[in-house]
This record gives structure tokens, sequence and C-alpha cells, in this order.
């Protein structure tokens, strides 16, 4: 057993959204994943942008509003979205603040694509 606590992940500045790295790879013991916590604040823009490699994962602690693929995706709290490489995703206006946990999955190096 193994508890990581909240508390003590630094907020690390993102493109538009915060973010707190709550088990890294070496902890999950799985190269190129890890678990964030990521804030997004009301009036802030995320471009959109797509992974050639890596898939995410996002549970949606609020509501929270996205753009992939050109379509508008509404989650309520506990759902799930797979977001697949080459997905294109962001957030063009942030509609309210709104926190998700993202599990990432086959990080690699210089793998965002910036539309």
């Amino acid at each position: 057993m193994r508890l990581f606590k909240h508390n003590v992940a630094p907020v690390l500045p993102g493109h538009g959204y915060s973010k707190r790295i709550l088990i890294d790879e070496l902890a999950l013991g799985i190269p190129g994943s890890f678990l964030q916590e990521v804030e997004f604040k009301k009036g802030d823009v995320v471009r959109q942008h797509h992974h050639n490699f890596q898939t995410e994962i996002f549970y949606a602690l609020d509501e929270a509003a996205f753009l992939i693929n050109d379509k508008s995706v509404m989650m309520s709290p506990g759902d799930v979205l797979i977001c697949e490489p080459g997905d294109v995703h962001g957030n063009p206006v942030i509609p309210c603040d709104f926190r998700i946990l993202v599990l990432k999955i086959g990080v690699q190096e210089n793998d965002i694509v910036w539309e």
C-alpha cells in the first residue's frame, strides 16, 4: 500500500491551466505514464493540440468542458473520457473553473503538436 498526499504535490504552470503530478512514472512503475490533477480557470484558454503517441484518460472531478475533434464535450463529475493519439483537443474559452484527473500513458518528449 502506498499513499500519495495531494497537498505535497507542487502546483506547476501549464498552457492555460495548472497541474499537480500526483504519481510520477517512477512511483507508478510504468515508463512514460503518470497521474496528474489539472485545474482550469474560467476565461482561460488551452489552444487546440494533439499528441502523436500518448493517450490521455480524463476523469472529471467537476463539470468540465472541452472541444475535441471539433465537437463540444461536456463531462459531469465521475465521467471518464479517453483522448487517443491524434485526437485534437483543447478549450477555446473555459466557461467555468473545473478540475480533472489525467492519466497520461505513453508520454514521449516533443509529443505535443499545437494546431
